[in-house]
């Protein structure tokens, strides 16, 4: 199955994935090619079980990069699941968290996560949610009607989840919205069948709960080739209806706390090829868009206080944090796993095999 470096090549080879491993991608693209790339990592308590193996990393800065800290990696002995890392020494403060999921998110309060994950009965794509050190796991059985769930983003209350649900064979789906208290599952998107080698919507909650904001392709040309494709953000209110269009060549959003501001990494044709890189910032509606980071950038993701940005960077095979006011970047850990915030301090990735 393909991990994230494979995905970057494949898209911009404009190849399709099989068909039996659309469920499967999710899982890989947010993971790193770690095996090939990380030297030995050192992990401590993983839940009840303790892992100790421990060598420095020595990667050195790349030109024109900010000079920032290089911490120690992690080479498990184990499939540690979701990790907490410290952003203070880059290393994992708790592993072994749900061993095998993927999509993960925090929720408002710090005390709950959400991600997508396979159900006993050995069916893929299930919304589960779980205390924060994966225990008294939930699992939403009706997220997998509508087709195998993946990407689930907590409301900003708490009491709601948004994830896109998978079409049949490769086509990318349409938006659901989970009620975590009654298990409604209401579809906020009917949007027009569409394949890609590039699946993954992104939706995330706006701060005021009342949209979605997500990534959808729209085919340049009548015969919908996928090297012909423009990769837009679009919102979409909660209780559906059309979607709205946001920002031309772009993907992966998430809004600033504040609701003021949108993340994104650039989506361009290149030689009619697609491909993703550098970070912009630009006001909610779109406009005024600026740059902050050069790269090859997935999953921006805004700290809770909104003066941050987390990121995962292909080319430079890691996971940074840079500062949305002086443009300062700090490599958080040494390969480019996708990020989500748990709180200022703390970021919860998936290091799972």
């Amino acid at each position: 199955m393909p991990d994230l470096r494979e995905v970057f090549e494949m898209v911009k080879k404009q190849t399709e994935p099989d068909t039996d491993s659309w469920a499967e991608q999710e899982r890989h693209i947010r993971r790193s090619g770690r095996n090939r790339k990380l030297g030995a990592y050192a992990l401590v308590a993983a839940m009840t079980v303790a892992v100790a193996v421990l060598m420095m990393s020595d990667l050195g800065d790349d030109d024109g990069a900010t000079p920032a800290s290089e911490p120690s990696s992690v080479a498990p002995a184990v499939d540690p699941g979701f990790a907490l890392i410290d952003l203070g020494g880059g290393e994992p403060i708790d592993t072994g968290i749900i061993p095998g999921a993927s999509g993960v998110d925090v929720s408002p309060d710090g005390t709950r996560i959400v991600y997508a994950n396979a159900v006993a009965s050995g069916a893929g794509g299930v919304v589960h949610v779980a205390d924060i050190d994966g225990s008294n796991v939930r699992a939403f059985d009706r997220t997998g009607g509508p087709g195998d769930a993946v990407a689930p983003r907590w409301s900003p209350d708490g009491t709601t989840v948004v994830y896109q649900g998978r079409g049949k064979g490769n086509a990318i789906g349409n938006l659901y919205i989970l009620d975590v208290t009654t298990e409604r599952v209401t579809q906020v998107t009917d949007l027009k069948t569409t394949t890609s080698a590039l699946f993954y919507m992104s939706p995330t909650f706006s701060p005021d709960g009342d949209a979605v904001l997500f990534t959808k392709p729209t085919p340049r040309t009548s015969d919908g080739g996928d090297s012909q494709r423009h990769w837009n953000l679009w919102t979409v209110p909660v209780t559906g209806g059309d979607p709205t269009l946001v920002r031309r060549d772009a993907i992966w959003g998430d809004f600033a706390p504040s609701g003021d501001s949108i993340a994104y990494s650039e989506a361009t044709l290149v030689d009619g090829r697609f491909e993703f890189g550098d970070l912009y910032i630009a006001r909610s509606d779109g406009t005024a868009a600026r740059k902050l980071v050069d790269g090859s950038i997935n999953m921006p993701r805004w700290s809770p206080d909104g003066a941050r940005i987390a990121y995962a960077d292909v080319g430079r095979d890691g996971l940074f944090v840079v500062d949305v006011g002086t443009g300062d970047t700090e490599r958080i850990f040494d390969s480019e796993e996708w990020p989500e915030w748990a709180d200022e301090d703390t970021m919860i990735v998936d290091l799972s095999d």
